[in-house]
């Protein structure tokens, strides 16, 4: 009976023993669970089988904090699918991508490419806001149906939309408005020691010099003596009020000629023969820089055709000039100025697409989460 009873005391000790390990050990386990992340914490099965299922006890014990890591795990795993983290690189696309988009069809609507080509530059324009507008279209309705990433896609397809349809409108302005008519004047021609009034003809023979002969001119180098005739001067006034004045020989009294005239436009009176436009108070200006514009041309016509009515004078074919003193900086100084306003859009441009960028992405993060 002693040994017996020795034998049963000793196996309860070691059975005492063996759970009091085992209870210390999933405690120190638990313990260490708690700061872990969640998402890596085990489902402990309460089933029958295995060391867990093997006390109830235990279950007891450490059931209540296995129920708030469980809990707090579902609640990490809710936020993090719900969390909008920036996307650096994304972002930094839909900042550059418009930007450059509106850079590249400025220039090539603004500049040279436009003068050579320019049917193919305006149906590559044309392509591409086209391709601007069909993924703001794509874009809307995945913004309508909420699809993944759908800011994103809804910032860059109406930015692309936008930035292509202004860089084809304001590089087609500052194309007309500077580049074209120095590119224009570039390709004409050049003549230098031209009378104004009168011309000598292979024969000999003293005429009045004609118009018809400098068509192609898109610079002229009058003679020495040349002035503008300002008391001859006239406008014609329709909005703007387009002023003309012969450009003449004073030294010439028979057969005089009146087919160059200088213009300008809002620098003259149209109640008397005041013409105040281009160098016309230096003494050195003695050249010409062809008036290329179009629409303007007809305007200036009607302008002489009241110069001929008030002052008696006759003009068969009449080309119309910018009185300068240096035609080849004057020129140099369009071209400057389509520059200018080049890189001035491009830094424009850069900056209000950062300052919609900006509040886009602050907004879009705060309604995600």
């Amino acid at each position: 009976i002693s040994v017996g009873s020795s034998s049963s005391s000793s196996s309860s000790s070691s059975n005492i023993s063996s759970n009091s390990s085992r209870n210390c050990g999933c405690a120190m386990s638990l313990s260490g669970l708690a700061g872990e992340n969640p998402k890596s914490l085990p489902v402990l099965s309460r089933s029958s089988g295995g060391s867990f299922g093997d006390s109830a006890g235990l279950v007891k014990l450490y059931g209540a904090i296995v129920d708030q890591q469980l809990e707090a795990r579902s609640v990490a795993a809710q936020t993090c699918k719900h969390r909008r983290r920036l996307d650096c690189f994304t972002a930094m696309l839909a900042l550059l991508v418009p930007w450059g988009l509106f850079v590249s069809v400025f220039a090539a609507v603004s500049f040279y490419m436009h003068y050579s080509a320019p049917l193919t530059t305006m149906l590559a324009a044309a392509c591409v806001c086209l391709i601007g507008m069909s993924l703001a279209v794509t874009s809307l309705y995945a913004w309508t149906v909420g699809s993944d990433r759908r800011f994103y896609r809804l910032y860059m397809g109406m930015a692309v939309a936008v930035a292509s349809s202004l860089g084809w409108i304001l590089g087609d302005i500052n194309f007309w408005q500077y580049m074209q008519p120095s590119y224009h004047i570039d390709h004409l021609a050049t003549y230098s020691n031209v009378d104004p009034s009168s011309q000598h003809l292979w024969s000999g023979e003293t005429v009045p010099a004609r118009g018809g002969r400098y068509q192609d001119a898109g610079k002229i180098y009058f003679s020495h003596n040349a002035v503008l005739d300002r008391n001859k001067a006239a406008s014609f006034k329709d909005g703007n009020l387009y002023c003309v004045a012969p450009i003449v020989n004073p030294n010439c009294n028979v057969d005089c000629g009146f087919d160059f005239w200088a213009v300008g436009i809002n620098c003259c009176s149209d109640l008397a023969a005041d013409f105040r436009c281009g160098d016309y108070n230096s003494t050195r200006a003695k050249s010409g820089l062809r008036q290329v514009v179009e629409t303007w041309r007809p305007f200036f016509h009607l302008a002489v055709i009241q110069a001929e009515g008030i002052h008696g004078v006759t003009s068969r074919h009449p080309l119309f000039f910018h009185w300068v003193d240096d035609p080849v900086s004057e020129l140099q100084s369009w071209k400057l100025s389509g520059y200018r306003v080049f890189v001035l859009v491009m830094i424009s441009s850069f900056i209000v697409n950062a300052m919609v960028l900006a509040p886009s992405l602050k907004s879009a993060r705060s309604s995600a989460n």
